[in-house]
């Protein structure tokens, strides 16, 4: 295989793991709303700890609980992508819970960048000007949204201070999934992720559960099968392409979830939504030709 064949197979591959996350980031957007709903009768790190646990009996069920033993060396590196993951999903339901699916979307999807910096420094994908400017565009667009107007005050606040907590974990989450789909298929880090993560947000049933209603088991049941969906297509999609490129395809979450709330709840979408949304597709369309 000449070096010109190589390079269109490299092509070829990163186009379809950007596809198969551009599904991914449309379930996680889904599953935002589904969060919103939720968190309007449970709190946060509840409905985490529903999303972890539903998740993983729907993995061991479709995997009849077979192929889960990873190979030797990965499960420090399985535990610590778990760890990653559950902070940032904590972090981010406590985001979406205070600011909105919306707005806690859009600022946790800045996690592009701390992706980059851990891929590039750590990892040593490479780093091209397209990958820079696709960076780039992808604040920009987060900028234009949450610019004047974008945020309001209180609540809204730590909302906002949660979600960019998570962007930063979920960096790094994502860059350790990278690494490891080298080695372990999706639906065994898919596995470890919400294991790790029903441990850790288990302590947040000791607050007490109050009976849930018919629309709220409705909700938590949308939030589990988005989750577990998305996830496993994230994972998926990751063996394909790089983490840089992957998270900047998943970051476009953040349109289905404004454009989901805006028909459920009532939120408007405003042209500040529109103009961000379209650089951080023009971003994709950067980075997904970069491999």
């Amino acid at each position: 295989m000449t070096s010109v064949d190589l390079a269109l197979l490299r092509r070829s591959d990163a186009i379809r793991g950007v596809g198969v996350i551009l599904a991914a980031s449309l379930m996680f957007g889904s599953m935002a709303v589904c969060v919103r709903l939720a968190t309007a009768e449970m709190p946060a790190l509840q409905v985490a700890f529903v999303r972890f646990v539903g998740s993983l009996a729907v993995l061991l069920a479709a995997t009849r609980g077979r192929n889960l033993q990873p190979r030797p060396g990965n499960l420090r590196r399985l535990v610590l992508r778990g760890l990653l993951g559950a902070g940032a999903i904590s972090l981010y339901y406590l985001g979406i819970g205070w600011a909105g699916a919306g707005l806690a979307t859009l600022l946790q999807c800045t996690y592009p960048v701390s992706t980059a910096v851990i891929a590039t420094t750590l990892m040593g994908e490479p780093f091209s000007w397209r990958i820079g400017v696709a960076l780039g565009l992808n604040l920009l667009g987060v900028l234009v949204i949450v610019g004047p107007g974008g945020a309001g005050g209180g609540q809204v606040t730590l909302g906002c201070a949660a979600a960019l907590g998570s962007s930063i974990l979920a960096g790094g989450a994502v860059a350790t999934a990278r690494h490891l789909r080298a080695s372990e298929n999706a639906a065994l880090i898919t596995t470890y992720f919400m294991a790790v993560g029903a441990v850790l947000t288990a302590p947040s049933l000791l607050s007490g559960v109050s009976l849930p209603s018919p629309a709220l088991l409705l909700a938590l049941a949308g939030v589990v099968l988005t989750s577990v969906a998305g996830q496993w297509l994230l994972h998926h999609g990751l063996g394909f392409t790089s983490a840089t490129q992957g998270s900047v395809a998943a970051a476009t979450s953040v349109l289905t979830a404004a454009g989901l709330e805006a028909v459920t709840l009532g939120s408007s979408l405003g042209p500040h939504l529109l103009l961000g949304s379209l650089l951080m597709f023009a971003a994709i369309a950067l980075a997904s030709r970069s491999g």
